[in-house]
């Protein structure tokens, strides 16, 4: 296997990348940092939804709160 040298290849380090308009992933809402304690048998619950959709902990709260906020006038 044979390194490129970028002296040779003519694209000088650090010309590539970096920030542009319009770039990166787009805000779904504000962003609120909490912590939730909840008993294991949610956490292993919200955990095998994870895996059986490929989701992330994020995801999978965010459905089950977007699905079930209408009932919180019910509390």
């Amino acid at each position: 296997m044979e390194l490129i040298n970028n002296k040779d290849s003519g694209c000088p380090t650090g010309s590539r990348g970096g920030s542009r308009k319009g770039a990166g992933r787009k805000p779904i809402g504000t962003t609120r940092k909490i912590s939730l304690t909840l008993p294991q048998a949610c956490w292993d619950e919200i955990d095998r939804y994870c895996h059986k959709g490929d989701y992330s902990v994020s995801e999978v709260l965010r459905s089950i709160i977007e699905d079930n906020l209408h009932n919180a006038d019910l509390l």
